[in-house]
């Protein structure tokens, strides 16, 4: 694809303005994007539509189709802003594109208003068939993917009428198809990985057949009674997960609950090696893994075979059950809406499958489906503004300082009350460098980024609203160093109480109990980082690379995603040092900019305020 770009107007206007006077702020001079569109084998017009984005924000702008002639106009943009274009058309053989012959946003040419953008669509290939199910039914609106033949980059998608039916255009080369209908996934033709799926090849001008039918299924079936009666368990759950060693390395494939008799059914995907987890919604049993076992590495592991059914039975034991009160540390008195939390012991991870039941008008609370053993308690009050700062039972800052709650199965154990102390409140306003009010920034007092976990994550965190205005409350008495950031794709810079670049910078904020502590920042031009990732040789990647930004201190600032194509944007980056470390989506392995195997051997990036940065990096 090509696109011409033509200015079709556009004047400066000035004014004198008296120095006594002051003068109305200026209104922006309205301008339009236009062009036409058509067949670059043909010159043909096209029956497309356009959709304007902002060239910085990604934010759509505004939407048109073309005409029997191919030509297009969008109004209503403002002279001088920078625009992106994407080219969309659904005649099952012409591409859409980004403007000019990009595959994605990223890539995509910026275009300031008023300018003319005549776009040609280049002719692919189609990609036709029709998917059934295992039992030789339609399977109506599953998922199609069409990925290039090294599996990196997805080129094409489309959903099954209700006949099973599919088309898609891509453009010419080799590719692979995959098909999803929860529960079943797989590779035509009939694979279960990439690895073992055909290649396609598919011809400019024309249609390539991809029918196909889903493997059979497995399932995994059984009855879970109770420990000790056998008796049958109404309303458990058996989630059946792929062995993973820990709890962050397992891949969830199903579940089922049982019914009045304690049965239960799981449809499985594909066959494989899993292991499963069984637990009680309610809490009236305690959960376990596979094998009565707490801990993933030691769950007992079983099979699951395309066209038969695995039998897995459960035995659960009665839950223990926590309760207490949570009453203000001054007056003794009640407090609504407290909410529990057991941890296992003085250094383990949070207890799976407890079900807790926050405080009603009398400050009662109750945790229950808890196994055997010793637990920590933590109890917060998270919904709403509240005065209240967090404590582990009893009084203590840390899990390690809790005392531990001994619980017996299938038995309840009394607490003594829980005091919470009053916390402060910390308030102020948000602005720019220019003075004017930030909406929808964050403040997050524990001073972290929080990165790929979405903004607003973080305890004692609030976001401003349309005068720049926020408030915290509830936060425990002490120092802290708030972390301040706007719109991660945006050009305000993050940064740390006192304009700080970096948290051994920041200004300390000091918070008291049931005083309110004022904290206000401005917010700096940001600086990016854009720029490509090659091989050794020079030549561009096509794996998709996960970028991680970090202040030389190691300080977690910043992100960037390498994704259908080598080309890459930062977040809203603050000045100073920085180092790039970028991992393998698919093998996870990583390396440092600029081809380094540690954050202390990489290579340092200077920035300064507002800079835009050009890179290339070199992956190993």
């Amino acid at each position: 694809m090509r696109a011409v770009i033509k200015r079709v107007g556009g004047a400066v206007a000035g004014a004198m303005i008296a120095a006594a006077t002051l003068a109305a702020p200026a209104q922006a001079e309205p301008a339009s994007l236009s062009g036409t569109i058509t067949a670059g084998d043909t010159g043909a017009p096209l029956s497309a539509c356009v959709s304007v984005y902002g060239a910085q924000d990604w934010s759509w702008v505004g939407s048109a189709c073309a005409d029997e002639t191919g030509q297009w106009t969008v109004d209503g943009l403002e002279a001088g802003l920078e625009y992106k274009v994407e080219a969309e058309v659904w005649d099952g053989m012409y591409l859409s594109e980004w403007a000019d012959g990009a595959r994605s946003y990223e890539e995509a040419t910026v275009y300031s208003a008023p300018a003319q953008v005549d776009i040609t669509l280049d002719q692919g290939g189609r990609m036709e068939g029709t998917l059934l199910r295992a039992d030789g039914s339609p399977a109506e609106w599953a998922s199609i993917d069409v990925v290039t033949a090294d599996g990196s980059t997805t080129v094409g998608w489309a959903w099954t009428d209700d006949t099973g039916a599919w088309s898609t255009a891509v453009p010419p080369g080799d590719y692979l198809v995959r098909f999803d209908s929860w529960p079943a996934t797989q590779w035509a033709f009939g694979q279960e990985s990439a690895e073992q799926a055909d290649v396609l090849t598919v011809a400019a001008g024309e249609a390539t057949r991809v029918d196909d039918q889903f493997l059979a299924g497995a399932s995994v079936a059984g009855t879970v009674v109770a420990d000790g009666t056998g008796e049958p368990v109404e309303g458990a759950c058996v989630s059946v997960v792929r062995t993973g060693s820990d709890d962050d390395n397992v891949e969830w494939a199903g579940e089922g609950c049982t019914d009045a008799e304690g049965h239960y059914s799981v449809d499985l995907s594909s066959a494989g090696t899993y292991t499963a987890e069984i637990y009680d919604p309610q809490g009236r049993f305690a959960g376990e893994l596979n094998g009565d076992t707490l801990v993933r590495a030691d769950a007992t592991t079983f099979e699951a075979v395309r066209g038969a059914t695995t039998t897995l039975d459960a035995s659960l034991a009665p839950g223990a059950v926590i309760t207490g009160r949570a009453v203000d540390a001054k007056t003794g008195l009640p407090i609504s809406g407290a909410c529990p939390a057991a941890y296992r012991g003085h250094a383990g991870g949070y207890a799976r499958w407890q079900v807790d039941e926050c405080s009603a008008a009398d400050g009662a609370w109750t945790v229950r489906g808890l196994p055997a053993g010793e637990f920590a308690m933590r109890v917060d009050v998270p919904e709403g503004p509240s005065p209240y700062a967090g404590t582990w039972a009893f009084r203590s800052d840390t899990q390690a300082g809790a005392d531990l709650v001994a619980v017996t199965a299938g038995e309840t154990t009394a607490t003594r009350n829980v005091k919470l102390v009053p916390g402060g409140t910390v308030s102020g306003r948000i602005t720019d460098h220019h003075g004017r009010p930030v909406a929808g920034a964050w403040v997050n007092m524990q001073g972290g980024y929080p990165g790929r976990a979405g903004p607003g994550e973080g305890r004692w965190t609030a976001q401003t609203d349309e005068d720049g205005r926020y408030t915290v409350q509830g936060v425990p008495p002490g120092d802290y160093t708030p972390f301040v950031y706007a719109d991660f794709m945006g050009d305000l810079a993050p940064e740390w109480s006192g304009n700080a670049t970096s948290r051994a910078e920041a200004a300390p904020v000091r918070v008291k109990a049931l005083k309110t502590t004022t904290f206000d920042a401005d917010l700096g031009p940001a600086a990016h980082i854009s720029g490509s990732v090659v091989h050794a040789d020079g030549s561009p990647t096509s794996e998709y690379w996960v970028g991680l930004v970090f202040t030389t201190a190691g300080e977690y600032i910043g992100d960037f995603d390498v994704y259908n194509g080598n080309t890459f944007t930062s977040t809203a980056l603050p000045a100073g040092d920085v180092v790039l470390q970028l991992a393998n989506g698919e093998t996870g392995e990583s390396f440092w900019y600029d081809g380094a195997t540690s954050r202390e051997d990489a290579t340092v990036v200077s920035l300064q305020q507002g800079e835009r940065r050009e890179l290339t990096v070199h992956a190993p």
